[in-house]
């Protein structure tokens, strides 16, 4: 491992918090992407983003960095959904195709606080809410309608990509 470089982006925080940490385990600081200029030294490049509101923030920065990082690149997706949501994996791979190169991709999940919404997310929530009503025991209705901050944050769910960056494991795709 030459320069590991984990860059993120974040909106509410959870893709921080899982980037702040994967970073202390390699020794080094976690960068926001939108300040990253290249990943010309980074090998392997980890890049952490949200899903939100079915799309991957940050996506054409994203592209950037993977395109300019000279080695390894992985994507890791966070979002509040199950990490086997085959809807997160068609996002990632449509965004890795994109960038034209072989891309590990990770999913880990993510908290939610519904006090921290901005005024249209909390707009947004309103509209799901009405729909989830008529579904109450379908497992997001159970999550959402409740109102309370979800945690589903589980540091130990960056294993897998600390064993990847060291070359322990193979998942380009």
């Amino acid at each position: 491992m030459n320069r590991p470089v984990v860059a993120f982006t974040s909106r509410y925080g959870s893709t921080r918090r899982y980037a702040t940490a994967l970073a202390s385990r390699f020794g080094t600081p976690a960068t926001k992407l939108a300040d990253l200029a290249t990943a010309s030294e980074a090998d392997p490049l980890i890049v952490l983003s949200p899903l939100y509101a079915t799309r991957i923030r940050g996506r054409r920065r994203i592209i950037r960095a993977i395109r300019s990082a000279p080695g390894r690149a992985a994507l890791v997706v966070v979002g509040m959904s199950p990490t086997d949501d085959p809807g997160r994996a068609t996002l990632a791979d449509a965004l890795v195709a994109a960038s034209g190169r072989a891309v590990a991709t990770f999913q880990l999940r993510g908290d939610f606080d519904p006090t921290r919404l901005g005024p249209l997310d909390r707009a947004l929530m309103a509209v799901l809410r009405s729909r989830l009503r008529k579904t109450p025991d379908e497992p997001a209705a159970r999550l959402i309608l409740a109102r309370e901050p979800i945690r589903f944050i589980d540091e130990s769910t960056l294993d897998p990509v600390v064993a990847w960056a060291n070359g322990l494991t193979g998942r380009e795709t």
